[in-house]
This record gives structure tokens, C-alpha cells and sequence, in this order.
């Protein structure tokens, strides 16, 4: 009866998760893991060697699906699980540590916040990183109670993962040692060996990620608005997080007295990563909220510890019905969050109206410019209307971009060229430069959606491909 219980907080995170999984359109980062997934591995291995090495794993895992279907739901589908395999780790790792009750609750609370749903719907590796994150909680809390070399491998094998997927995500270890510290100091030389084994693992990919630094150059040095942003994104609405952190608080102080073992594994893995991460980046910003995502976990534990104990003057019926309470109330204050989540354009980039737009506006013949070059990943998991597009950025078989002569030679062979580009960086683009000193052509028409900008130039007074007249534009 109890395994069942446990069976409640993934099967609610899986509901949550695919309520109008595919409504939400695809933004760019989305993008390149549907293109870069469906790509023949010659040309995915070119990819992850210029770019992206660090999400090479995802892509690979993500690869099977992307091969049936790079649709909304589909792509999005494995965070869904993952997130539910988290809500189910955390109702695990709480009877594990002799706190059934915080488990369960935990487990519900991480399906109900609405941080956990934005990534739960979102083709990106961040969800299953937080499901590595509890898994290799349990694995340590096997290899603790049992001290056996075995359990410690299994450890060091789920961390290892868990770095492939996501460097940053290796901050969890420094949590889990104080969480050897607090449980059993004897036990630090076979988790210093089991967690050195797992960065060794790991280290080829951190040589390979160092190289391609450009890929985080955006992220700026972290302050309290971003603390404060944190928790919005995590509560969905100041009601929300008030509650969250009264939880929180009243959690760790259960725990504490109550409930030792939750606060030995729940406090240093939900505060340490995150201090840990925004000190690093006063140096070398590596601070964003979806980077720290696999904290989130250990906060709905420390949640859930705040029924961990029973109140024993009170009646059973009261007992029961005071976390389900928390939990219905949580579920209503982050019901706006949720439904906002779900709109078609709650995304940072709406590529769906993008191609929607780009196919009702271009014709038979045209050409494209990819602005930075980048752009075509970025936006392209909507191939149909850039299928259609004579790629002018990139030469058949290429994955660097056609210099400038290279361009104005092709770029003579079209009437009409559409630039797709982020509003940003055209003064720096050498073939942005040649195709606006090209007095033939001219500035006809412009559309922006968020962070995309669409531009066509055209050919004044040329006949277009498909014998169509410019008078239209």
C-alpha cells in the first residue's frame, strides 16, 4: 500500500506535464535540440565540435524520438518523464531516510511548482538533470548504509552522468560532502574515490566545453534581483513563494529537530550548489536559474519535512488532512502561473508564428541569410518554410558560412532574400555588410517576433522568381 502511496506525486507531475504539452511554441534553444538531434551523425559530430559539445549526451538520448517525430509533444515528452521520475525519487529518498510523509509531500510540491513545469516542457536536458540529481542522492544513500565498493561505483557512474548532461550540475558533489560530513565522516575515503572517479569521467568533456566559452558568454554576474527572480520562476506568484517559504523554513526547522537524516541530505544539496554558483560567477558568471534547476528537488523536500512528524495531540483525520491542505493550496495559488506557462507564446522566441508568418509571405525561388549564421539551428526545428529557402549563409555540405565574395556570387542568382536575424550583431556580419551595400537591392518589408527579426530584400523593378511583380511588397 505504502509503494503505491509513492506512486501519487510522479503519476500528478506527469499530468502537469503533459497538460498542453505541445501549445507552448519551440524558442531557439529548443530548436537546436530538435535540428541538431535529427541530424546524420556525420553532421551532428561537425556540430558538437564547433558548438554545443556540453549537450552531446541530450542529443544523442533525444536522438530516437527526434528520428519519429520532432513535434512539441514528442521532443518535450522525456523531460516529462524525467520530472516525473524525480517527483517518484523524492517520495523514495523520504521513506529511505525514515520520512515518508516529507517525501510524499515533497514529491508533490516539486510537481506543482511551476519552475519544474516550464522545464518539464521544454526539449532540454535541465529536467533530466534534476531527475540525475535525485538519483544520485539515492545511490549515495545506498552506497552510506550499505559501505560496499559496489554501491560506491553505482554512485560514481550516476554522477558521471549527471556531468555529461550538465557540467555545472557537478556542484551537487560539494553538497553531497558535507552530507557524507554530517552522516558518516568514516565513509569520506570511499566518497572522495567514487567522486573522483565520476570528475575524471567527466574531465574530457570540460576541456572540450573550456574551447567553446562563447556558448555562456551572455550570461551576466548574478545579484539579489536575480535571487528574487529565482523565486518568482520557482513560487509563479508572491503568494506562492511566501507559502513556499513558509514551508521551507518550517521544514528545516522539523527536520532539524525531528528529522536529522532529511536535513543531512536536503540543506547542503538545495543551498550549497546555488551559493556556490553565484560566487563562482562574481569571477566567471555561470549563474542562471534553469543551471541551478536540480536544487529545486531538495527544496520541496525540506518542504515536504514539515509534515514529517505526525502531530500526535491531534486527530488522525487532521493529520492527514493538513499536508493534503498545503498541497491544495499550493496547487491554487500557482494556478495562474501554470495557465501562463501554457500560452502559445509564453516562450522567449515564438518560432511557430515565425514560420508561420515566413511561409504565408515567401514565394517559389527565394533565398535566406541566417544572421548570425547560428540562426538557421536556432529557428529551423520549423523547417518547413526554410526548406523552401535557397540557403544562402551556408554552401551545400558546409557548416562554416560562405564568405563575402562567396555570397555576392550566389546572391546574384535571386531576386528575393530573406534575412532571419536577432535584431543584433548585423554590423559585425561580413555578409549582412555585402547584401545592404548592394544598391540592387532594397529594403521591402519587416516583421519581428520577440528576438527574431524577419527582413526581405528584394530587386526593384525585377520580375521575382515565379514571374511575379514586385508592386505587391
Amino acid at each position: 500500500m505504502r509503494r503505491r502511496i509513492e506512486l501519487i506525486p510522479p503519476v500528478l507531475a506527469v499530468a502537469i506535464g503533459l497538460w498542453a504539452v505541445g501549445v507552448p511554441s519551440f524558442w531557439r534553444d529548443e530548436s537546436v535540440s530538435g535540428m541538431a538531434a535529427s541530424m546524420p551523425f556525420g553532421q551532428m559530430w561537425t556540430l558538437l565540435g564547433a558548438i554545443d559539445a556540453v549537450h552531446g549526451l541530450y542529443y544523442l538520448l533525444l536522438r530516437p524520438i527526434a528520428v519519429l517525430s520532432t513535434s512539441e509533444t514528442a521532443l518535450r515528452l522525456p523531460s516529462v518523464i524525467a520530472t516525473a521520475a524525480a517527483a517518484y525519487g523524492l517520495a523514495v529518498i523520504g521513506r529511505r531516510l525514515g520520512a515518508e510523509r516529507a517525501g510524499l509531500v515533497g514529491g508533490l510540491v516539486y510537481a506543482l511548482l511551476p519552475i519544474v513545469s516550464r522545464y518539464a516542457q521544454e526539449a532540454r536536458s535541465y529536467a533530466i538533470v534534476s531527475a540525475l540529481a535525485v538519483l544520485a542522492t539515492w545511490t549515495l544513500l545506498n552506497a552510506l548504509d550499505t559501505r560496499r565498493w559496489s554501491r560506491y561505483a553505482i554512485y560514481a557512474g550516476s554522477l558521471a552522468l549527471l556531468g555529461w548532461l550538465h557540467l555545472y550540475a557537478l556542484l551537487l558533489i560539494p553538497a553531497q560532502a558535507v552530507t557524507v560530513l554530517l552522516w558518516n565522516r568514516r565513509e569520506m575515503p570511499r566518497w572522495t574515490a567514487a567522486a573522483a572517479v565520476a570528475v575524471a569521467v567527466v574531465v574530457p568533456l570540460a576541456v572540450v566545453a573550456s574551447a567553446e566559452r562563447q556558448q555562456v558568454a551572455w550570461l551576466q554576474k548574478p545579484g539579489l534581483h536575480d535571487i528574487v527572480d529565482l523565486a518568482a520562476q520557482t513560487g509563479g506568484s508572491w503568494w506562492g513563494v511566501t507559502l513556499l517559504v513558509a514551508l521551507a523554513v518550517a521544514g528545516t526547522v522539523v527536520a532539524v529537530r525531528l528529522a536529522r537524516p532529511v536535513a543531512m541530505v536536503a540543506l547542503p544539496w538545495a543551498v550549497l550548489p546555488i551559493v556556490l554558483s553565484f560566487t563562482i560567477s562574481q569571477v566567471q558568471p555561470i549563474y542562471h536559474p534553469r543551471y541551478v534547476l536540480f536544487c529545486v528537488p531538495a527544496f520541496a523536500l525540506l518542504a515536504g519535512a514539515t509534515f514529517a512528524r505526525p502531530m500526535r495531540s491531534w486527530a488522525v483525520m487532521v493529520n492527514r488532512a493538513v499536508p493534503l491542505l498545503a498541497v491544495g493550496l499550493l496547487a491554487a495559488l500557482t494556478l495562474p502561473a501554470q495557465l501562463f506557462l501554457r500560452q502559445p507564446a509564453t516562450r522567449a522566441d515564438d518560432l511557430r508564428s515565425v514560420a508561420a508568418w515566413l511561409t504565408a509571405q515567401e514565394r517559389p525561388g527565394d533565398a535566406a541569410l541566417f544572421v548570425p549564421h547560428r540562426y538557421r539551428l536556432y529557428v529551423g526545428v520549423y523547417s518547413l518554410p526554410y526548406d523552401r529557402l535557397h540557403d544562402l549563409t551556408f554552401a551545400p555540405g558546409h557548416f562554416e558560412p560562405r564568405t563575402p565574395p562567396q555570397f555576392r556570387t550566389v546572391a546574384d542568382r535571386f531576386q528575393r532574400i530573406w534575412l532571419v536575424s536577432s535584431g543584433r550583431l548585423l554590423r559585425t556580419d561580413p555578409r549582412y555588410q555585402t547584401l545592404i551595400a548592394d544598391k540592387r537591392f532594397r529594403r521591402a518589408r519587416s516583421q519581428v517576433f520577440g528576438r527574431v527579426h524577419l527582413t526581405l530584400y528584394s530587386r526593384s523593378g525585377k520580375k521575382l522568381a515565379g514571374g511575379l511583380l514586385d508592386a505587391g511588397l
